[in-house]
């Protein structure tokens, strides 16, 4: 098993099909139990103390398990109680949309945080469900621009280029993992200091929703996330330049 720690009440674990049936559970069994379920998240926080210091003195309080490859499972386990979640969901949204060049009435983002119980979770997932309508009306508008100018596009219309910092190799490789072919984006990957650094430049028919889950994913693997801006320059004069073209795919492909 291998843990990491995401914030200070919320851990991922990526276990296998083997580890979790030395652990003495059956992974259909604890798929349909809520109560096995529950004794299986025990035992993995109960290890995991053994290698983070993390908070978990509110109990486990929402938990999402995805399937991998080669019978491995990535468990995200978060002992935050419910509004605190939401309020981190929603600076990390305000966060990405930052560097999307979009925001959010402030009226609204008010609102929410002034919410609680299942009431602030669903206003949450409804200015979700309205940001995520909002881009598939974006993309579909590029799309169109591109038809009708036959592939040419105006700079306004192409979202700045992004610099995503790792710092280990352990959290860069991670994510690599999970990356797929819808991901294929324009990169670069350097190392400056201990630091990698991933230079992504998004094309102008890219889809905004893989957009946005992208770098949303990056930042939950430990990534910093900001506008490229001069980076590359500074970078071509003080980095190592590791992967020259297409590191994204190279990293998926490293990551197995």
């Amino acid at each position: 098993m291998v843990y990491w720690k995401l914030d200070e009440r919320t851990i991922r674990c990526l276990i296998n099909k083997e580890e979790i049936r030395k652990m003495g559970f059956d992974l259909n069994e604890i798929s349909r139990d809520a109560s096995l379920m529950s004794d299986f998240l025990t035992e993995i926080i109960k290890d995991s103390l053994n290698y983070l210091d993390w908070d978990t003195e509110n109990g486990v309080q929402k938990y999402i398990a995805r399937a991998l490859p080669a019978d491995q499972f990535l468990i995200t386990i978060s002992c935050t109680f419910p509004d605190e979640a939401v309020d981190q969901d929603l600076d990390q949204m305000l966060r990405i949309l930052k560097t999307l060049n979009r925001t959010i009435p402030q009226e609204k983002v008010d609102k929410i945080r002034s919410l609680s119980g299942e009431e602030k979770e669903m206003a949450f997932a409804e200015l979700s469900m309205d940001l995520l309508e909002e881009c598939i009306k974006d993309h579909q508008e590029v799309k169109d621009r591109v038809r009708k100018e036959e592939g040419q596009k105006e700079d306004t219309d192409k979202l700045p280029a992004q610099c995503l910092i790792f710092h280990s190799m352990d959290e860069l490789m991670r994510f690599g993992s999970l990356l797929d072919r819808r991901y294929d984006y324009s990169s670069l990957l350097y190392r400056l200091h201990d630091d990698y650094i991933l230079l992504v430049d998004f094309g102008p028919g890219d889809d905004r929703k893989d957009i946005i889950r992208f770098m949303i994913t990056a930042e939950e693997y430990g990534a910093e996330c900001s506008a490229a801006d001069l980076t590359g320059y500074f970078l071509e004069e003080h980095g190592r330049l590791l992967i020259p073209e297409n590191a994204l795919m190279v990293l998926k492909s490293l990551a197995g």
